[in-house]
């Protein structure tokens, strides 16, 4: 049931002071850019395509529930699109509630791991996903993938580590791939090592690039291909709480920070160039508007809107929005600090760290659903939404996890292992949705796998040897 912890390969200790060689300088265009990155290989993966529910529908197809106007029923064009929409929820329903712990991997810090992320490179990876996506495997047991995908590829971030995983096989333990330790930076004579809180994953040219930061004030940029830390985005005076990448441009970053100020940065230069003076605790742009604009969550459970002013050069010095150039979204939706926002099908959900999470238009800011979180205390616990947008995972404080269906407010199914007792405070769906992973206050990544109708029933016939 468990797999052994995987330790570390290397610690890095590369201090950015600018670049002394070609092979240093971080730029999209540089002739210097490394070749492309090879994965390791693996042996092939015990749950075969043959797993994969037949006859994935149509993705384009689901319709929110209560939205009859937009359908014509009468129609056997929309009968069929209506039946085609719900035999895909239920396939996927299905997945979900076969879903087992299948290996448990122990991270060497002994923190918590704050958040997990895998590198789905959204804007440039058009493999399909969900149903959709069926792996086809090479001789010597490699899956065959477009040269853009990445998405086998999991981050972490918790202590003072960021460690990065290769998750491709689901019959296989979580190899790890690469392992940094930051040293501490800041303050004369800082002796403790810092907590790295937030990460996402960022786009470049022939690389991987993992953003983190926590609380030494820092955004490392760390890569993948060079397994290096390119640089340090240094600016905020507090812990820095949420960080998360551009949806169209690849070298834009948003921050979050306890300085009471949110900020956008260009990793390639270096540069701050926005400064939005509010004290946010988690920052999501806003993919229905390409990223112009972005929200805000606060302390106090208020969620902003802002639009980022437009830019035909890159300013000498940040550009300072205040706060009057926002709007105020929701003012009572909340009753306390908000630890997550995501979007799933142009609308908005939200967490608060008291367990609900709430399903708004951002629109009409229209209250659609409430979804208490079951079994529950206040617990700070990042949720994550399917790329079909059609379900939530969110964790709890005693170590399990709840997967909703987002337009139906069902609770589809509760992950849980009687060893996983921790509050966990991360969980990401993969993006073929069979797996789901987590992680938490014990150090531990869980990670729960699709198992077919077939061999549940295996488990369940079998006895021990006399």
């Amino acid at each position: 049931m468990s797999a052994a912890p995987s330790p570390p390969m290397k610690r890095e200790r590369d201090d950015f002071g600018g670049a002394s060689s070609d092979d240093d300088y971080f730029t999209p265009d540089s002739s210097a850019s490394p070749a492309p990155f090879k994965k390791p290989k693996s042996p092939a993966a015990s749950i075969s395509n043959s797993d994969h529910p037949s006859s994935p529908a149509d993705s384009t197809s689901t319709t929110p529930s209560g939205a009859t106007a937009l359908l014509d029923d009468t129609t056997p064009s929309a009968a069929a699109s209506s039946s085609a929409s719900m035999d895909k929820i239920e396939q996927l329903e299905r997945i979900f509630k076969n879903q087992r712990l299948r290996r448990i991997v122990k991270e060497n810090h002994s923190s918590e791991i704050n958040q997990l992320a895998f590198c789905l490179n959204q804007r440039h990876n058009k493999t399909p996903f969900g149903l959709d996506q069926v792996k086809i495997f090479e001789k010597r047991g490699d899956v065959k993938r477009d040269p853009m995908d990445n998405s086998n590829i999991l981050g972490t971030t918790g202590g003072a580590q960021a460690n990065i995983y290769d998750n491709e096989h689901c019959g296989d333990h979580l190899d790890i791939m690469s392992h940094f330790l930051l040293d501490p930076v800041g303050e004369e004579g800082a002796e403790e090592l810092p907590e790295m809180l937030t990460c996402c994953w960022m786009h470049q040219p022939q690389d991987a690039i993992l953003a983190t930061a926590g609380t030494d004030k820092m955004i490392h940029i760390l890569s993948l291909a060079r397994s290096k830390e390119l640089v340090r985005l240094s600016g905020h005076g507090h812990t820095i709480t949420d960080i998360q990448a551009h949806p169209t441009k690849d070298e834009y970053l948003m921050s979050a920070s306890k300085d009471g100020t949110v900020r956008m940065w260009n990793i390639l230069t270096g540069k701050c160039l926005f400064i939005f003076e509010y004290k946010a605790s988690v920052v999501c742009f806003n993919p229905n508007t390409q990223g112009r604009t972005f929200l805000t969550g606060s302390y106090n459970g208020d969620i902003r809107e802002w639009d980022i002013p437009e830019l035909e050069l890159e300013p000498e010095e940040p550009i300072v929005v205040l706060l009057n150039d926002s709007r105020l979204l929701q003012s009572g939706l909340h009753s306390a600090r908000i630890d997550c926002i995501r979007f799933a099908k142009g609308k908005v959900l939200s967490k608060s760290v008291n367990g609900k999470v709430e399903y708004w238009d951002p629109e009409t800011l229209q209250q659609i659903r409430t979804f208490t979180i079951k079994n529950t205390a206040s617990n700070q616990c990042r949720f994550d939404v399917s790329l079909d947008e059609l379900f939530f995972c969110v964790g709890t404080s005693n170590g399990s996890v709840y997967i909703y269906n987002v337009e139906s407010g069902r609770t589809v199914t509760e992950l849980k292992h009687r060893r996983s007792t921790k509050a966990i405070r991360t969980c990401i769906f993969s993006r073929d949705s069979r797996t789901v992973i987590c992680g938490g206050e014990d150090s531990f990544i869980w990670r729960y796998d699709y198992v077919t109708d077939e061999v549940l029933n295996e488990w369940a016939a079998w006895k021990p040897e006399a």
